[in-house]
């Protein structure tokens, strides 16, 4: 491979007596270039308002990235200071170049207290055949022991691409492959003890203590079945609002968009979605899907401290037909941030009305192809290009999974687990509230996601949930593989044998697998970004446990061991909450399934929920929903036999990147995730998520 030519730049705000953002160190190196507006061109003022952000922006030479590149952005925002970071143009990725090294742009950002960053660069466009990866690491002042809410650091993040240009490089969203992944940590010692302790200061990610709060990763990969699962949409964004100063921003969010709304009925409103139910269609307000609009908009919290005082950090997501739509968005809910900001940076993308001749116009979308049969593309380059972290930087305690022995059926290490144990494992019967979610099928239906027609309604019903399936591959089953290794290598013997005394099931040195698994629970809890994934995930995890305590004597101990640390929650004990993958891959690991089996009979589970949640729907009859499901198994079997199980294997002889590892989970799906948060959003509902 070729040397990649790094670009790397720095810029340092700080606050001068009278209030003022200014930047006291300011570093670029080809191929970037920075440029700070005028102090004095805010509103014509001759004296710059202490109130405003500092704006930097974010320039290249050339018209857009190439292989080989590497763009690296450090920021650093000093106590009380305000800094707003934008671009002049969107980050165009083009064609990759045989022989060279994939393009990627970095963006570290250290916070202070009191301070304020706007990081809001125009969108990423992945032309065809373009191989991009994106890496954003945020890390904001922990110490809050003075418990005062105004000091905290204040975020306001919006990450967003595009699916590449209409009329050109085969139609929209044919990249090769695109890699985006965004943390925001905590700092317990404070940045300004740390700085003290850093021999070099301008290694932005040191080796301070941090903690992870908030981690969203997604990886694409380009095509047919990438542009099927898009359906219309052309933009995917995402905006992280954390702190203080953008509180009255992040309320007035969630007010309107994480909940549903009572409307007036006033009869069926035929604007909405391209194939209008017969019945009455109550689900009105902007960001529903409606054909006149192309947006659809969903909103959640996140908790964003996990020491002293606990609070929620605020995440919008919103998928757009063309980006003028999804800047209006941003501007009429952000603007200038309730005046701190000088001028509005999304009003600058709507004046340069960038990409509307050919990139992104609505109404030029080719019909949109339908999947006949299951397809593996959108896993092609899912684990593609996995680096190492890099030094110092704050990590996973579960990075080293993937270097571990994991098992598969065909393994000598699987012991042989009575199949009537197994399926009692999956039986339907099993209290743990499954049967009261839809996995997004609910939302995707009422908000016309899914095709009506009776042409094409069961190849509709079959594609979405086959992406739910490869999302949950990719953002779930890590965490499931990684919780049953881990009571497995301890436990398998013991578990095996059920006249074993239970004495000996549980030892005061095992407290220590114990919190393992609520550090593996809880970083699970942070890459999950939607609170109603969130939800259901924790509630179908606790009923998990409570009548599988029951059910198998012989691992009560432990199993009910788990149980006591998830309720110490809701006492604010614990910040340990029990996820359905992680519970479930305890109790496998616990009873001595190998990952492999574990793995199958999680997705037929996620399968067979969401299936007979389109039964009680209507949307289906029983006899077809068997039909479905059977052919929804097979596809299942082959997705853990041809590329799970043989990421066992890689781990196994040290060939692998350490796939299966947390550290990589991802999606692979976008809309998923937003239709997720969007299900409050509906005003009749029949399932909780």
């Amino acid at each position: 491979m070729e040397e990649n030519k790094q670009g790397i730049s720095y810029i340092t705000a700080e606050t001068r007596r009278d209030g003022t953002s200014v930047a006291s160190e300011l570093f670029a190196k080809y191929p970037c270039r920075l440029h700070l507006t005028s102090l004095s061109s805010h509103e014509g003022e001759d004296n710059p308002s202490p109130s405003k952000a500092l704006t930097c922006y974010v320039l290249g030479y050339g018209g857009g990235l190439i292989s080989g590149d590497v763009i690296e952005l450090n920021i650093k925002v000093k106590k009380n200071a305000k800094l707003l970071v934008t671009s002049q143009s969107t980050s165009k990725a083009f064609k990759t170049v045989s022989g060279r090294n994939a393009t990627v742009l970095r963006t570290n950002a250290k916070i202070d207290k009191g301070a304020l960053l706007f990081l809001v660069p125009q969108p990423v466009q992945c032309f065809g055949n373009s191989v991009l990866t994106q890496e954003t690491q945020i890390i904001l002042e922990g110490g809050i022991d003075s418990g005062n809410e105004e000091d905290d650091p204040s975020l306001l993040l919006v990450d967003w691409y595009t699916g590449g240009r209409q009329n050109l490089d085969g139609g929209l969203w044919q990249l090769d492959t695109f890699h985006t992944t965004t943390t925001v940590s905590y700092t317990r010692g404070g940045l300004a003890q740390e700085r003290e302790n850093s021999e070099e200061d301008s290694n932005l990610i040191s080796k301070a203590n941090c903690e992870l709060v908030f981690r969203d990763a997604t990886r694409l990969s380009g095509g047919k079945e990438l542009k099927r699962h898009m359906r219309d949409y052309n933009i995917i964004c995402m905006v992280l609002l954390m702190g203080p100063k953008v509180k009255k921003v992040a309320s007035a969010l969630m007010t309107q968009y994480s909940s549903r709304r009572t409307y007036d009925d006033d009869g069926q409103d035929q604007s909405f979605g391209k194939n209008p139910s017969k019945n009455m269609d109550y689900n009105k307000g902007e960001g529903l899907n409606r054909v006149d609009e192309g947006l659809l908009v969903s909103c959640g919290t996140f908790q964003t401290c996990k020491e002293g005082r606990h609070q929620e950090g605020v995440i919008v997501r919103l998928a757009a037909a063309t980006l003028e739509i999804a800047a209006n968005f941003l501007s009429k809910h952000i603007g200038t941030l309730d005046g701190q900001l000088g001028d509005d940076p999304f009003l600058e993308i709507l004046a340069s009305k960038q990409g509307a001749s050919d990139t992104m116009k609505k109404g030029h979308i080719d019909e949109t192809p339908k999947m006949k049969s299951a397809s593996f593309d959108l896993l092609s380059k899912s684990y593609s290009m996995n680096s190492t972290p890099k030094e110092g930087a704050c990590s996973s305690p579960f990075n080293s999974i993937g270097s571990q022995s994991l098992t598969n059926r065909g393994s000598n290490a699987a012991n042989n687990v009575n199949p009537l144990t197994l399926y009692q494992l999956i039986d339907s019967c099993v209290p743990s509230g499954g049967f009261a979610h839809s996995n997004t099928l609910e939302a995707a239906h009422q908000l016309h996601l899914l095709d009506s027609s009776n042409a094409s309604w069961t190849d509709s019903l079959y594609s979405h949930i086959w992406d739910v399936l490869l999302n949950t591959a990719t953002s779930t089953v890590p965490f499931l593989v990684a919780s049953c290794h881990l009571f497995r290598t301890r436990y398998h013997r013991i578990a095996s044998t059920a006249t074993e005394s239970k004495s000996k099931m549980f030892l005061p040195q095992d407290d220590d697998i114990i919190e393992q698994w609520k550090k593996l629970d809880n970083l699970l809890r942070n890459s999950t970004t939607s609170h109603v994934a969130n939800r259901s995930s924790t509630s179908q995890g606790f009923g998990m446990l409570r009548a599988f305590s029951i059910a198998f004597p012989h691992i009560s101990l432990v199993v009910k061991a788990l149980k006591r640390t998830t309720l110490k929650v809701h006492s604010s004990l614990s910040d340990c909450t029990g996820h359905n993958a992680t519970c479930f891959g305890a109790v496998c690991g616990l009873l001595g399934t190998d990952e492999e089996t574990c793995c199958s009979m999680f997705l037929y589970t996620t399968t067979r929920d969401m299936v007979n949640a389109a039964v009680r729907m209507n949307l289906i009859g029983p006899i077809e929903g068997g039909r479905l499901t059977h052919d929804l198994c097979l596809a299942v079997e082959k997705l853990v036999a041809e590329n799970l199980a043989n990421r066992f294997e890689e781990n196994n002889t040290g060939s692998g990147n350490g796939e299966l590892d947390v550290e990589f989970a991802h999606q692979v799906c976008p809309l998923i995730e937003i239709l997720s948060n969007a299900h409050d959003r509906l005003y009749t509902r029949l399932f909780n998520s």
